[in-house]
Protein backbone atom coordinates (compact mmCIF):
# COMPACT_ATOMS: atom_id res chain seq x y z
CA UNK A 1 0.00 0.00 0.00
CA UNK A 2 1.34 3.23 -0.92
CA UNK A 3 0.56 6.46 1.28
CA UNK A 4 0.55 9.32 -0.64
CA UNK A 5 2.67 12.43 1.93
CA UNK A 6 0.25 15.07 0.47
CA UNK A 7 -2.75 13.40 1.50
CA UNK A 8 -1.52 12.29 4.66
CA UNK A 9 -0.82 15.95 5.59
CA UNK A 10 -4.19 17.53 4.52
CA UNK A 11 -5.94 14.67 6.94
CA UNK A 12 -3.41 15.21 9.77
CA UNK A 13 -4.21 19.32 9.54
CA UNK A 14 -7.53 18.68 9.22
CA UNK A 15 -8.16 16.03 11.93
CA UNK A 16 -5.99 18.10 13.92
CA UNK A 17 -8.12 21.50 13.68
CA UNK A 18 -11.23 18.99 14.70
CA UNK A 19 -9.09 17.67 17.75
CA UNK A 20 -8.09 21.19 18.85
CA UNK A 21 -11.79 22.50 18.44
CA UNK A 22 -13.18 19.85 19.91
CA UNK A 23 -10.84 20.22 23.26
CA UNK A 24 -11.43 23.88 23.17
CA UNK A 25 -15.22 23.50 22.57
CA UNK A 26 -14.74 21.05 26.24
CA UNK A 27 -13.39 24.14 27.84
CA UNK A 28 -16.03 26.20 26.61
CA UNK A 29 -18.49 23.58 28.65
CA UNK A 30 -16.32 24.10 31.68
CA UNK A 31 -14.17 27.37 32.21
CA UNK A 32 -12.04 25.66 34.96
CA UNK A 33 -10.43 23.50 33.06
CA UNK A 34 -8.19 26.05 31.65
CA UNK A 35 -5.69 23.19 30.48
CA UNK A 36 -8.33 22.23 27.71
CA UNK A 37 -7.64 25.70 26.22
CA UNK A 38 -4.51 25.43 26.20
CA UNK A 39 -4.08 21.47 24.54
CA UNK A 40 -6.91 22.63 22.26
CA UNK A 41 -5.01 25.66 20.95
CA UNK A 42 -1.76 22.85 20.74
CA UNK A 43 -3.32 20.51 18.58
CA UNK A 44 -4.39 23.84 16.39
CA UNK A 45 -0.38 24.73 16.39
CA UNK A 46 0.57 21.72 15.28
CA UNK A 47 -1.79 21.43 12.28
CA UNK A 48 -1.35 24.91 11.22
CA UNK A 49 2.77 23.95 11.72
CA UNK A 50 3.07 21.42 9.34
CA UNK A 51 0.17 22.59 6.58
CA UNK A 52 2.31 25.50 6.48
CA UNK A 53 5.92 23.55 6.24
CA UNK A 54 4.44 21.13 3.70
CA UNK A 55 1.19 22.32 1.42
CA UNK A 56 3.06 24.94 -0.49
CA UNK A 57 4.19 24.26 -3.84
CA UNK A 58 7.84 24.18 -3.86
CA UNK A 59 10.83 23.67 -1.04
CA UNK A 60 9.62 25.89 1.51
CA UNK A 61 11.17 29.44 2.15
CA UNK A 62 13.04 30.98 5.29
CA UNK A 63 10.06 32.68 6.45
CA UNK A 64 8.15 29.65 5.93
CA UNK A 65 10.78 27.15 7.71
CA UNK A 66 11.22 29.72 10.61
CA UNK A 67 7.69 30.16 11.39
CA UNK A 68 6.30 26.18 11.13
CA UNK A 69 8.95 25.01 13.03
CA UNK A 70 8.14 27.70 15.53
CA UNK A 71 4.27 27.20 15.71
CA UNK A 72 5.13 23.35 16.08
CA UNK A 73 7.38 23.95 19.21
CA UNK A 74 5.26 26.53 20.59
CA UNK A 75 2.58 23.72 20.36
CA UNK A 76 4.72 21.13 22.45
CA UNK A 77 4.95 24.11 24.76
CA UNK A 78 1.36 24.65 24.67
CA UNK A 79 0.85 20.85 25.30
CA UNK A 80 3.17 20.96 28.19
CA UNK A 81 1.69 24.53 30.08
CA UNK A 82 -1.66 22.26 29.85
CA UNK A 83 -0.19 19.72 31.98
CA UNK A 84 0.75 22.49 34.71
CA UNK A 85 -2.61 24.38 34.68
CA UNK A 86 -3.94 20.81 35.07
CA UNK A 87 -1.85 19.98 38.26
CA UNK A 88 -2.67 23.88 39.37
CA UNK A 89 0.58 24.89 38.90
CA UNK A 90 2.17 28.25 38.11
CA UNK A 91 4.85 29.42 35.86
CA UNK A 92 4.06 29.65 32.41
CA UNK A 93 5.05 32.17 30.21
CA UNK A 94 8.83 31.23 30.41
CA UNK A 95 7.88 27.30 29.40
CA UNK A 96 5.72 28.45 27.11
CA UNK A 97 8.26 31.09 25.25
CA UNK A 98 11.83 29.51 26.08
CA UNK A 99 11.50 26.62 23.17
CA UNK A 100 10.56 29.59 20.07
CA UNK A 101 13.38 31.72 21.38
CA UNK A 102 15.71 29.15 21.41
CA UNK A 103 14.84 27.73 18.09
CA UNK A 104 14.63 31.92 16.63
CA UNK A 105 17.87 32.39 18.27
CA UNK A 106 19.45 29.60 16.64
CA UNK A 107 17.70 29.26 13.02
CA UNK A 108 19.73 31.68 11.18
CA UNK A 109 23.26 29.55 11.84
CA UNK A 110 21.27 26.38 11.05
CA UNK A 111 19.10 27.03 7.70
CA UNK A 112 21.53 26.05 6.07
CA UNK A 113 21.83 22.44 6.82
CA UNK A 114 18.67 19.73 7.71
CA UNK A 115 20.05 17.60 9.78
CA UNK A 116 20.96 20.63 12.47
CA UNK A 117 17.51 21.58 11.79
CA UNK A 118 16.08 18.26 12.50
CA UNK A 119 18.26 17.75 15.55
CA UNK A 120 17.27 20.97 17.37
CA UNK A 121 13.69 20.50 16.97
CA UNK A 122 13.59 16.92 18.23
CA UNK A 123 15.71 18.43 20.97
CA UNK A 124 13.08 20.83 22.18
CA UNK A 125 9.64 19.10 21.10
CA UNK A 126 11.37 15.94 23.09
CA UNK A 127 12.39 18.04 26.07
CA UNK A 128 8.87 19.52 25.95
CA UNK A 129 6.95 15.94 25.83
CA UNK A 130 9.01 14.70 28.56
CA UNK A 131 8.63 17.55 30.83
CA UNK A 132 4.90 17.22 30.35
CA UNK A 133 4.73 13.45 31.28
CA UNK A 134 7.07 14.13 34.40
CA UNK A 135 4.59 17.23 35.35
CA UNK A 136 1.60 14.34 34.92
CA UNK A 137 3.39 12.04 36.58
CA UNK A 138 5.64 13.42 39.78
CA UNK A 139 2.61 16.67 40.49
CA UNK A 140 -1.02 15.07 39.82
CA UNK A 141 -3.32 16.27 42.23
CA UNK A 142 -5.40 12.81 42.08
CA UNK A 143 -4.67 9.45 41.00
CA UNK A 144 -6.31 9.76 37.74
CA UNK A 145 -6.27 6.23 35.51
CA UNK A 146 -6.33 8.23 32.14
CA UNK A 147 -3.15 10.20 33.57
CA UNK A 148 -1.19 7.85 34.02
CA UNK A 149 -1.90 6.56 30.15
CA UNK A 150 -1.49 10.12 29.09
CA UNK A 151 2.09 9.73 30.79
CA UNK A 152 2.94 6.71 28.97
CA UNK A 153 1.48 7.94 25.74
CA UNK A 154 3.85 11.36 25.94
CA UNK A 155 7.17 9.52 27.38
CA UNK A 156 6.37 7.60 24.12
CA UNK A 157 6.56 11.08 22.46
CA UNK A 158 9.35 12.18 24.11
CA UNK A 159 11.14 9.16 22.99
CA UNK A 160 10.21 9.14 19.64
CA UNK A 161 11.50 13.09 18.98
CA UNK A 162 14.69 12.35 20.61
CA UNK A 163 15.63 9.61 18.55
CA UNK A 164 14.35 10.88 15.62
CA UNK A 165 17.13 13.63 16.03
CA UNK A 166 18.99 11.09 15.69
CA UNK A 167 18.70 10.91 12.76
CA UNK A 168 20.05 14.74 12.02
CA UNK A 169 23.37 13.20 12.65
CA UNK A 170 23.59 10.07 11.07
CA UNK A 171 20.99 7.78 9.12
CA UNK A 172 20.69 4.26 9.58
CA UNK A 173 20.36 2.76 5.79
CA UNK A 174 17.14 1.39 6.70
CA UNK A 175 14.42 2.98 4.75
CA UNK A 176 11.48 2.63 6.99
CA UNK A 177 13.26 4.12 9.65
CA UNK A 178 15.48 6.90 7.90
CA UNK A 179 12.16 8.38 6.19
CA UNK A 180 11.62 9.70 9.60
CA UNK A 181 14.46 12.07 9.39
CA UNK A 182 13.21 13.57 6.13
CA UNK A 183 11.94 16.82 6.56
CA UNK A 184 8.61 14.95 6.07
CA UNK A 185 7.39 11.76 4.89
CA UNK A 186 4.36 9.36 4.62
CA UNK A 187 5.49 7.66 8.09
CA UNK A 188 5.78 10.87 9.62
CA UNK A 189 2.25 11.96 9.27
CA UNK A 190 0.71 8.69 9.91
CA UNK A 191 2.61 8.34 12.96
CA UNK A 192 0.99 11.64 14.23
CA UNK A 193 -2.79 10.37 12.34
CA UNK A 194 -2.50 7.42 15.22
CA UNK A 195 -0.82 9.46 18.24
CA UNK A 196 -2.75 12.59 18.09
CA UNK A 197 -6.04 11.43 18.84
CA UNK A 198 -4.93 9.01 21.14
CA UNK A 199 -3.47 11.94 23.14
CA UNK A 200 -6.63 13.97 23.28
CA UNK A 201 -9.06 11.14 24.19
CA UNK A 202 -7.06 10.92 26.98
CA UNK A 203 -6.99 14.44 27.69
CA UNK A 204 -10.87 14.40 27.44
CA UNK A 205 -10.68 11.48 29.65
CA UNK A 206 -8.72 13.09 32.48
CA UNK A 207 -11.30 15.87 32.34
CA UNK A 208 -14.21 14.10 32.67
CA UNK A 209 -12.22 11.88 35.93
CA UNK A 210 -10.89 15.01 37.38
CA UNK A 211 -15.05 16.90 37.43
CA UNK A 212 -15.90 12.80 38.46
CA UNK A 213 -13.62 13.25 41.62
CA UNK A 214 -14.42 16.62 42.08
CA UNK A 215 -18.05 15.72 42.60
CA UNK A 216 -17.36 13.01 44.49
CA UNK A 217 -15.39 15.24 47.16
CA UNK A 218 -17.81 17.97 47.24
CA UNK A 219 -20.46 15.32 48.22
CA UNK A 220 -17.94 14.04 51.36
CA UNK A 221 -16.73 17.01 52.35
CA UNK A 222 -18.54 19.68 54.52
CA UNK A 223 -18.25 23.02 52.43
CA UNK A 224 -17.67 25.32 55.91
CA UNK A 225 -15.04 23.36 57.71
CA UNK A 226 -13.22 21.59 54.69
CA UNK A 227 -13.60 18.29 56.58
CA UNK A 228 -15.13 15.22 55.91
CA UNK A 229 -19.03 15.29 56.53
CA UNK A 230 -21.50 13.26 58.00
CA UNK A 231 -21.86 10.85 55.36
CA UNK A 232 -18.02 10.62 55.10
CA UNK A 233 -17.66 10.37 58.25
CA UNK A 234 -20.09 7.13 58.72
CA UNK A 235 -18.27 5.89 55.70
CA UNK A 236 -15.19 6.02 57.05
CA UNK A 237 -15.26 4.94 60.67
CA UNK A 238 -17.42 1.53 59.41
CA UNK A 239 -14.72 0.72 57.50
CA UNK A 240 -12.39 1.36 59.98
CA UNK A 241 -14.39 -0.68 62.87
CA UNK A 242 -14.55 -3.70 60.38
CA UNK A 243 -11.00 -3.74 59.96
CA UNK A 244 -10.40 -4.14 64.15
CA UNK A 245 -12.42 -6.77 64.36
CA UNK A 246 -12.26 -7.53 68.61
CA UNK A 247 -9.54 -4.71 69.05
CA UNK A 248 -11.21 -1.67 70.62
CA UNK A 249 -12.43 1.30 69.55
CA UNK A 250 -13.10 4.58 70.79
CA UNK A 251 -15.47 7.53 69.66
CA UNK A 252 -15.24 10.86 70.81
CA UNK A 253 -18.60 13.19 70.63
CA UNK A 254 -17.45 16.69 70.84
CA UNK A 255 -20.51 20.04 71.02
CA UNK A 256 -19.21 23.67 71.27
CA UNK A 257 -20.66 25.05 73.93
CA UNK A 258 -22.96 28.11 74.06
CA UNK A 259 -22.52 28.17 70.19
CA UNK A 260 -25.96 30.13 69.78
CA UNK A 261 -24.65 32.86 72.23
CA UNK A 262 -21.28 33.02 70.25
CA UNK A 263 -23.72 33.93 67.14
CA UNK A 264 -25.94 36.12 68.82
CA UNK A 265 -23.21 38.42 70.49
CA UNK A 266 -20.91 38.10 67.54
CA UNK A 267 -22.53 37.47 64.39
CA UNK A 268 -22.92 34.49 62.67
CA UNK A 269 -19.21 35.13 60.54
CA UNK A 270 -17.59 34.73 64.07
CA UNK A 271 -19.68 31.31 64.53
CA UNK A 272 -18.14 30.09 60.89
CA UNK A 273 -14.87 31.33 62.26
CA UNK A 274 -14.86 29.26 65.35
CA UNK A 275 -16.25 26.17 63.55
CA UNK A 276 -13.32 26.65 61.00
CA UNK A 277 -11.05 26.61 64.13
CA UNK A 278 -12.04 23.87 65.85
CA UNK A 279 -11.99 21.97 62.31
CA UNK A 280 -8.46 22.88 62.33
CA UNK A 281 -7.75 21.78 66.13
CA UNK A 282 -9.21 18.27 64.88
CA UNK A 283 -6.97 18.01 62.34
CA UNK A 284 -3.85 18.79 63.92
CA UNK A 285 -4.79 16.65 66.76
CA UNK A 286 -6.46 13.78 64.76
CA UNK A 287 -5.38 10.96 62.13
CA UNK A 288 -6.70 11.41 58.91
CA UNK A 289 -10.11 10.12 57.81
CA UNK A 290 -11.12 9.65 61.75
CA UNK A 291 -13.32 12.46 62.11
CA UNK A 292 -15.87 14.93 60.67
CA UNK A 293 -18.60 17.10 60.91
CA UNK A 294 -22.23 15.85 62.16
CA UNK A 295 -24.18 19.08 61.36
CA UNK A 296 -24.39 22.20 63.32
CA UNK A 297 -21.40 23.12 66.27
CA UNK A 298 -21.74 18.79 66.49
CA UNK A 299 -18.60 16.67 65.70
CA UNK A 300 -17.47 13.44 65.90
CA UNK A 301 -14.44 11.12 65.83
CA UNK A 302 -13.95 7.22 66.32
CA UNK A 303 -10.02 6.26 66.78
CA UNK A 304 -8.57 2.73 67.25
CA UNK A 305 -7.76 3.13 70.69
CA UNK A 306 -8.31 2.19 74.51
CA UNK A 307 -10.30 4.43 76.56
CA UNK A 308 -7.25 5.80 78.55
CA UNK A 309 -5.75 6.79 75.43
CA UNK A 310 -9.21 8.42 74.27
CA UNK A 311 -9.58 9.74 77.26
CA UNK A 312 -5.94 11.73 77.46
CA UNK A 313 -6.67 12.79 73.70
CA UNK A 314 -9.79 14.60 74.09
CA UNK A 315 -8.16 16.86 77.21
CA UNK A 316 -5.68 17.71 74.67
CA UNK A 317 -8.30 18.34 72.72
CA UNK A 318 -10.21 20.69 74.74
CA UNK A 319 -7.74 22.53 75.69
CA UNK A 320 -6.37 23.51 72.14
CA UNK A 321 -9.80 24.46 71.13
CA UNK A 322 -9.68 26.63 74.41
CA UNK A 323 -6.49 28.28 73.78
CA UNK A 324 -7.32 29.12 69.42
CA UNK A 325 -11.13 29.52 69.87
CA UNK A 326 -10.00 32.76 72.25
CA UNK A 327 -7.78 33.83 69.93
CA UNK A 328 -9.73 33.63 67.40
CA UNK A 329 -12.78 35.76 68.91
CA UNK A 330 -10.04 38.22 69.97
CA UNK A 331 -11.38 38.54 73.21
CA UNK A 332 -11.16 37.02 76.95
CA UNK A 333 -14.53 35.11 76.43
CA UNK A 334 -14.33 31.22 76.53
CA UNK A 335 -14.77 29.21 74.02
CA UNK A 336 -15.15 25.95 74.99
CA UNK A 337 -16.06 22.44 73.81
CA UNK A 338 -18.02 19.54 76.04
CA UNK A 339 -17.25 15.84 74.80
CA UNK A 340 -18.50 12.64 75.41
CA UNK A 341 -16.12 9.36 74.67
CA UNK A 342 -17.15 5.28 74.85
CA UNK A 343 -14.92 2.78 74.09
CA UNK A 344 -15.91 -0.78 72.81
CA UNK A 345 -14.77 -3.80 71.25
CA UNK A 346 -16.88 -5.03 68.18
CA UNK A 347 -19.78 -2.54 68.22
CA UNK A 348 -21.20 -0.58 65.35
CA UNK A 349 -21.09 2.75 64.20
CA UNK A 350 -24.66 3.71 65.41
CA UNK A 351 -23.99 1.85 68.72
CA UNK A 352 -20.91 3.79 69.93
CA UNK A 353 -22.34 6.99 68.54
CA UNK A 354 -25.55 6.71 70.92
CA UNK A 355 -23.15 5.70 73.66
CA UNK A 356 -21.37 8.66 73.07
CA UNK A 357 -23.86 11.06 72.55
CA UNK A 358 -25.32 9.45 76.35
CA UNK A 359 -21.95 10.64 77.91
CA UNK A 360 -22.17 13.89 76.27
CA UNK A 361 -25.28 14.76 77.57
CA UNK A 362 -23.77 14.03 80.96
CA UNK A 363 -21.20 16.52 80.36
CA UNK A 364 -23.44 19.20 79.48
CA UNK A 365 -25.61 18.66 82.19
CA UNK A 366 -22.33 18.71 84.75
CA UNK A 367 -21.06 22.34 83.46
CA UNK A 368 -19.56 22.14 79.83
CA UNK A 369 -16.61 22.12 79.10
CA UNK A 370 -15.39 18.67 80.27
CA UNK A 371 -14.93 15.53 79.11
CA UNK A 372 -16.95 12.63 80.17
CA UNK A 373 -16.33 9.16 79.81
CA UNK A 374 -19.55 6.84 79.15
Amino acid sequence: MVLDPATLTVAFVLLSAVLGTLLIFSWTLNRRLNAMAWWGSAFWLIGIGIGTANLGKGPPSYPVLLLANAAGILAYGALYVGCRIFNDRRGLIIPLGLGVAIWAAAFPFIYDSQGYRLILACILTGSYSGLAAWELWRHAVQPLASQRVAVVLLSGLAVFNLLRGLLGISLTSVPWIDSFGRRWSSEMALFLVVIGPTLAFMFLSMAKERLKFEYKQAALVDDLTGIPNRRAFLQAASRLLDRLHDRPASCLLFDLDNFKAINDRHGHAAGDRILGVFARTLSDNLPKGTFGRLGGEEFAAILPMGEKDAARLAENIRHAFAEAGRAALATNEEVTVSIGCATVSRSMTEDLLRRADRALYRAKESGRNIVVMA
